[in-house]
């Protein structure tokens, strides 16, 4: 294993694929498992996206959840996807593997720590649509999430249309912070048409605060009045 940690800290990618394309079966599920919970983590920002594009190119099934070592560098704030490396796994998956971009936003999207990591992941292996954008970030479940939802939505021209939607979304989810976000979006949209029985009620007055930042949001999210 030391010789594949070596061979790819240092780039030497014909080794690595030698290496790997000698082990059995066994060898191989092993020596997966240690780059992706070993190598890959220690990595940093550049070589970690370079050394996901040769690994996932090399074999894609194996190596895609790969991308999920890339939490330590979301946490430290070093992750950046405007490498090189970053920007040839993209564009590969979505010549070659089209599924493989939407399983990549899935698996990364919860790991981000702050609205600028989640816009250059979205820029990065999305399409840039809008709507792709809302589908997929109506399918995790963080507050991070839910707050660049509400803020992509505000700033779309169908905006209104495309709230109802999303809260219907939501309340169909049934659990306490799901009926939260609801609310926020009725009130917010002045969706009137929106019927439940929620907790949470919004004051006029807070709907001005929700466009101050996102602490106003987070508060209501967790059913509490936000700081005036």
């Amino acid at each position: 294993m030391q010789y594949l940690r070596q061979a790819i800290e240092e780039g030497e990618w014909q080794k690595v694929v030698e290496r790997l394309d000698a082990m059995s079966n066994m060898e191989f599920r092993r020596a997966e498992a240690h780059i992706r919970t070993q190598v890959l983590p220690g990595l940093k920002n550049d070589e970690l996206w370079t050394a996901l594009l040769y690994l996932i190119r090399y074999r894609r099934q194996a190596f895609l959840s790969g991308v999920l070592a890339a939490e330590d560098r979301a946490k430290d704030g070093t992750l950046r996807l405007d490498c090189d490396g970053a920007r040839e796994l993209a564009r590969w998956l979505k010549e070659e593997s089209p599924e493989s971009v939407n399983k990549v936003v899935n698996m990364m999207l919860p790991l981000m720590q702050d609205e600028e990591q989640i816009g250059a992941l979205l820029d990065t292996f999305e399409t840039g649509n809008e709507l792709s954008r809302i589908a997929a970030l109506l399918k995790v479940d963080t507050p991070l999430c839910h707050y660049v939802l509400f803020c992509t939505l505000k700033g779309m021209h169908d905006g209104k249309a495309l709230a109802a939607k999303c809260a219907q979304h939501f309340m169909k989810k049934g659990d306490d912070r799901a009926y939260n976000m609801a609310a926020i979006m009725k009130a917010y949209f002045g969706l009137d048409e929106l019927k439940g029985r929620f907790a949470l009620h919004i004051e006029p007055y807070e709907l001005s605060m929700l466009d101050s930042g996102s602490e106003a949001f987070y508060h209501l999210l967790d059913g509490r009045r936000p700081r005036i």
